[in-house]
């Protein structure tokens, strides 16, 4: 008997398709082929999309090679040709020059392409996007995600969107190949701003984890103890529970570096600063991660930030 699964459920488990829910296969271009935008990148291609992916790392294009993906030679004309963009970059300075600079891809798109933006950026680089957008009639969804790789690999991660009803709607069933949730934040910036107040959250916990530990560790609890009743407390959450797994192997191989949470503090305080919000912990979390970095830890999983933290109280990790 076939599987009674639900349309949303095989986008997830990567079994449904264009040719499924009657969606016109798109031409995508797809920018940045890194660590996130390989497994998410995959599971489009999955769905039968054509996909074309684009990276100025070699290493990155012979690991799109590998996955049977093809990958472009000529931007300008790749994108030329595209139906969509989807963009999965670094950085604020990566993301402009590449979509919105003189020669980017923005520059040489059709009018009605759609173009997915999942990075993790400023609200100001964003509307500059925007606005390059808009001058080439290109629909722009604001995409950020919030998940782990293994997430993305098996395509439930989160995904914050914001952009025009029509952008969006035209958009959920590319988004859909790599996120079990899709959150509608707003029409414009707002999704920009959910990702980072999620990220703030997130790296405040595992700060607030790393004295925990050292607490409970200075005060005679066996760390194992410790960490499992944490995970299963009242602030119990899964993120939670795979940090603190994480730190009870001390296993600080990164899902996430101490260096990309620095930068995205840095996008949180400036943020913070222009809409007029303190953000209090915030900035004694960015002192731990400054410290956890200088401490020679800055290409380790921000949870690194509890050998820093244990040094401070006498301890060692």
């Amino acid at each position: 008997m076939a599987s009674r699964q639900s349309v949303s459920d095989r986008w997830r488990n990567g079994t449904c398709s264009c040719k499924d829910t009657g969606d016109k296969a798109m031409n995508i271009v797809w920018l940045g082929f890194g660590k996130m935008g390989e497994p998410m990148a995959a599971r489009v291609a999955a769905t039968g999309h054509t996909l074309h992916v684009f990276d100025i790392s070699e290493e990155r294009r012979t690991a799109a090679r590998s996955r049977q993906l093809a990958v472009v030679e000529s931007l300008e004309d790749a994108i030329a040709r595209a139906d969509a963009i989807v963009s999965s970059l670094p950085n604020d300075a990566v993301a402009l020059n590449l979509l919105a600079g003189e020669g980017g891809a923005l520059r040489h798109a059709k009018a009605g392409t759609l173009l997915i933006e999942t990075s993790t950026i400023s609200v100001s680089a964003s509307a500059s996007i925007a606005n390059t957008a808009a001058a080439q009639q290109v629909g722009y969804l604001r995409a950020p995600v919030s998940g782990s790789i293994a997430a993305a690999a098996k395509g439930t991660l989160t995904t914050f969107v914001s952009g025009p009803v029509a952008v969006v709607e035209r958009a959920r069933p590319v988004v859909s190949a790599w996120a079990s949730t899709i959150r509608v934040v707003g029409d414009a910036e707002q999704a920009r701003v959910m990702k980072l107040a999620v990220n703030l959250m997130v790296t405040t916990l595992v700060a607030s984890l790393a004295e925990a530990y050292a607490l409970c560790t200075k005060g005679g609890i066996a760390p194992k103890v410790a960490l499992d009743a944490i995970s299963t407390s009242a602030i119990g959450s899964p993120h939670l529970k795979f940090k603190a797994d994480a730190l009870e192997r001390l296993d600080f191989t990164p899902t996430f570096t101490v260096a990309q949470m620095r930068k995205d503090l840095r996008l949180i305080s400036d943020g913070a600063r222009e809409l007029s919000v303190p953000v209090l912990l915030g900035a004694v979390v960015e002192q731990i991660m400054a410290a956890t970095d200088a401490s020679g830890f800055g290409d380790e999983d921000y949870l690194a930030s509890a050998k820093v933290i244990a040094g401070l109280s006498g301890l060692t990790v």
